[in-house]
């Protein structure tokens, strides 16, 4: 008599196949939530340092124009003149110092620069049906003197601007103006101002980060004339009135040693 040895067979369940394929949808799930979370997160911080680095680099080309500023008014070409520095309350215009050519423009080491803001063209910004804000512009002149067909370089350095403030601080009235030269200036549109304020307030509100506010000191620029002039032609006459002296001194020796000289022959 036979007997049939019947192996029992071991393996999952549906029940427990499910389970598990449960399971692992839940970990896939989670496991992509977290690395879109760590991707958007890394987008947004690669967006913050580049608006971070245009507003670094913006600042650094603001504060290094302003300490290079120089009194100096220009022509504008209307037969009058514009202040060494004008300024509104969303514009400011200068001269200033030490301008590098490294293009080999016709031009000196001064250049006519000013900042404000400005809007792109719908065909430059691609009509795009989002409002970017305002753009922070640097403008420069070509030339220090204007003609009347003079017309500024633009470059923008800062986008998704809404607005800039600027104020002035007088040394005289110890206050903050609006505008410079101030009101109460005696100096005609005829004749040069010269006189530059103690510090520049800038306020820059922007889309991302908000109300930006820095206060720049400016240089203290002094207008004088025949300084040199006067010292040196001092000097030369003390020179002549020392060489006088020393002529005379010679004189009365070589005066005295002929005496001597007369008196040991007798």
């Amino acid at each position: 008599m036979r007997f049939s040895l019947c192996r029992r067979q071991s393996g999952f369940t549906l029940i427990e196949i499910l389970v598990v394929l449960m399971l692992v949808a839940i970990i896939s799930i989670g496991s992509f939530a977290l690395l879109d979370t760590f991707n958007s997160t890394d987008r947004e911080l690669e967006v913050r340092a580049e608006e971070l680095r245009r507003f670094s680099m913006a600042m650094y080309r603001i504060d290094d124009d302003l300490r290079q500023l120089t009194a100096r008014a220009v022509k504008n070409g209307y037969n009058g003149y514009e202040p060494a520095l004008r300024g509104d309350a969303d514009e400011v215009e200068f001269t200033r110092l030490g301008a590098a050519n490294l293009t080999g423009e016709p031009r000196g080491e001064l250049q006519r620069l000013s900042y404000s803001i400005g809007f792109a063209d719908e065909a430059q910004s691609g009509g795009a049906e989002e409002d970017s804000g305002g753009l922070l512009i640097r403008s420069r002149w070509r030339v220090l003197d204007r003609a009347p067909d003079s017309e500024p370089v633009a470059e923008p350095l800062l986008p998704g601007v809404d607005s800039l403030s600027l104020r002035y601080y007088d040394p005289d009235t110890e206050a903050w103006l609006s505008q410079w030269p101030p009101v109460t200036s005696r100096t005609g549109t005829a004749a040069a101002e010269t006189r530059l304020p103690q510090a520049l307030e800038l306020v820059l509100v922007t889309r991302s980060g908000g109300e930006l506010r820095r206060v720049f000191p400016l240089p203290r620029v002094s207008v004088t004339a025949g300084g040199g002039n006067g010292n040196s032609a001092g000097g030369d006459e003390q020179e002549g009135d020392d060489g006088q002296h020393e002529s005379r001194d010679e004189t009365e020796d070589s005066d005295g040693s002929e005496e001597r000289g007369g008196r040991d022959s007798e």
